[in-house]
C-alpha cells in the first residue's frame, strides 16, 4: 500500500495540534522598501520583472545541459579511485574536470530495468524527471530553497514516485527550537504533514540563511532577491521610469531653415504644409527606408534626450548587473556586443562559480536522500551511485594545449574517454606512450659547446 500521495491520491486532512510558526517571517525585514511574503519571489520578482526572469532561465538552462546518470559501483580497484575522488570533490578547472569523467568511467551504467532507473525516468505520472528538476531549480534560484516530496510503500524509504512543491506553501513546525515537521498547505486548503520519521521523505535543499529568529528562519533557505529587493526596486521604477517617458515624449526633431535669409524662411502655411507633408510621407512605418525629396533649404535637427531620461537608461543598466550579481552570473553574458574574450571567460566562469555547485550540492544530497534505501533495503542490494555528467559543458573542455600535456601521462584508453571515444580491446591501449625522440641534455653530443 503505498502512503498519503501528493495531490494525485487521498491526503490527510487532520490539523496539526503542534503549535505553528511563522515559517517566513525573515521575508518581512524592516527597512526594505518592499513587504513581501514568500509567494511574492516567485509572482512578482519573477514573472513580473524581465531581467529576474532572464538571469534566472540563464542558469535553469544550463542546469540543464548536465545529465544525470545512474552508476553501479561494484568496488573494484577503478571505482576506488571514484570514491576517493569524490570526497575530495573536484575544483572545476579543466584538469581536473578530466580526472572526474575518467573516474566516473570506472563505475557501470545501471541496468534500465532497476527500480531506481524507472524512477528517474518517469518520477511520478505527469513529469519526466527534466520537468520536475527545471521546477526544482526554479523554485530554489528564486526563494533560495526547494523540496522533493516522496511516496513510499508502507515501512519503506525506497521512492515509488517523487514530486517537488513551492517552498511558500510549506510551513515548517519547531518545537523546543528544533524541526520537528514539515507542514504543505495545498491549494485545494488541505494540509498534509510529515512529522518524526516521516520527515525523511521530504527532501530539502536550501541556501544557508543568517537570519536565526524565534520563527526559525534559520531552518528556511534566504532567497538572493530578499538582499537584493532595492536593486529589484530600482529595476522595476526604471523600466516604469522608460515606459513612461516614451507614452510622454515629445518632439523627436526639428526642421528648421539652413538658409540666413529670411526671405527663405517658411511663413506660417508653408509650416503648416510641411508639417502634414512630414508626418505623411516621412513618419510611419509605411515610411520606413524611403527617401524624400525636398525643393525648399531646409534642415533637421535631433532633439538629444534630457539628462533625466539619460539617468532612466543608465539605472536600467545598473540595475540589470546588480541583479546579476545577487546570483553571480557574469553581466556580461547578457551584453550585446560582447568582445569573444569577454564571452569565453564569463561563460566559463559562470559553469565554475554558479552551475557546478549547485550541481554538487545537489548531488550529494540526492545519493543520501534518494539513493540510499535502494542501496540497503531488499534482498538485493546495489550500490547505486548518482552522478552529474557535465562532459557537455564546452566551457569545461580543455585547449589543445592541455590536452597536449596530458600525452605521456594517460593512456590512450584514458586519452580516448576524455575526447568521448569507447575503449580499445588492446593491452597495448591501457598503457603510457612516451616520445622516444627525447633524450636529456647531458647526452647530447655537443652538450657542453651547447650550453656554453
Amino acid at each position: 500500500m503505498i502512503k498519503k500521495a501528493l495531490g494525485f491520491k487521498k491526503h490527510s486532512t487532520k490539523a496539526l495540534s503542534t503549535p505553528l510558526n511563522s515559517p517566513f517571517s525573515l521575508y518581512n525585514v524592516p527597512l526594505t522598501l518592499y513587504s513581501w511574503e514568500a509567494k511574492d519571489f516567485i509572482e512578482k520578482g519573477y514573472t513580473q520583472n524581465g531581467n529576474v526572469y532572464k538571469i534566472i532561465q540563464k542558469i535553469i538552462q544550463k542546469l540543464g545541459v548536465a545529465q544525470l546518470e545512474l552508476y553501479i559501483d561494484n568496488g573494484d580497484d577503478k571505482a576506488k579511485k571514484y570514491r576517493k575522488y569524490r570526497s575530495n570533490k573536484y575544483n572545476a578547472t579543466p584538469t581536473e574536470h578530466v580526472k572526474k569523467r575518467l573516474y566516473t568511467k570506472a563505475l557501470e551504467y545501471a541496468p534500465e530495468e532497476s527500480d531506481l532507473f524507472q524512477l528517474l525516468e518517469n518520477p511520478n505520472p505527469v513529469q519526466t524527471w527534466r520537468d520536475l528538476s527545471e521546477l526544482f531549480w526554479l523554485f530554489y534560484t528564486v526563494q533560495g530553497e526547494s523540496f522533493y516530496i516522496r511516496e513510499t510503500a508502507l515501512n519503506s524509504y525506497k521512492a515509488l514516485e517523487l514530486y517537488t512543491v513551492p517552498p511558500s506553501r510549506m510551513n515548517h513546525i519547531i518545537k523546543n527550537d528544533e524541526l520537528v515537521g514539515w507542514q504543505y498547505n495545498m491549494p485545494d486548503g488541505r494540509i498534509r504533514t510529515w512529522i518524526g520519521d516521516d520527515m525523511k521523505n521530504v527532501f530539502h535543499m536550501k541556501m544557508a540563511s543568517p537570519l536565526f529568529d524565534i520563527g526559525g528562519s534559520q531552518f528556511r533557505g534566504f532567497s538572493p532577491l530578499l538582499a537584493g529587493l532595492k536593486y529589484l526596486q530600482l529595476d522595476d521604477y526604471a523600466i516604469e521610469a522608460w515606459l513612461k517617458s516614451l507614452q510622454n515624449e515629445g518632439a523627436k526633431g526639428i526642421i528648421s531653415p539652413n538658409h540666413p535669409d529670411k526671405e527663405n524662411w517658411l511663413n506660417p502655411e508653408q509650416r503648416e504644409k510641411t508639417q502634414k507633408m512630414v508626418e505623411a510621407k516621412i513618419q510611419g512605418v509605411d515610411n520606413k527606408n524611403k527617401i524624400v525629396v525636398s525643393g525648399m533649404p531646409l534642415q533637421y535637427t535631433q532633439i538629444g534626450l534630457s539628462p533625466d531620461a539619460l539617468n532612466i537608461i543608465n539605472s536600467l543598466e545598473k540595475a540589470g548587473d546588480n541583479l546579476c550579481d545577487l546570483w553571480g552570473v557574469p553581466a556580461v553574458l547578457f551584453e550585446k556586443n560582447p568582445t569573444y574574450q569577454n564571452q569565453k571567460e564569463g561563460a566559463s566562469r559562470f559553469i565554475r562559480d554558479v552551475i557546478l555547485p549547485y550541481l554538487n550540492k545537489q548531488e550529494d544530497a540526492l545519493n543520501n536522500w534518494l539513493v540510499e534505501p535502494f542501496r540497503t533495503e531488499g534482498k538485493n542490494k546495489v550500490n547505486y551511485v548518482l552522478d552529474y555528467d557535465t562532459s557537455l559543458y564546452d566551457e569545461l573542455q580543455m585547449s589543445l594545449e592541455e590536452r597536449k600535456s596530458l600525452e605521456g601521462k594517460l593512456t590512450l584508453n584514458e586519452l580516448r574517454a576524455i575526447d568521448g571515444f569507447d575503449a580499445i580491446d588492446n593491452p597495448y591501449a591501457d598503457e603510457v606512450f612516451i616520445d622516444t625522440n627525447k633524450i636529456p641534455l647531458s647526452d647530447y653530443s655537443g652538450g657542453n659547446d651547447f650550453i656554453n
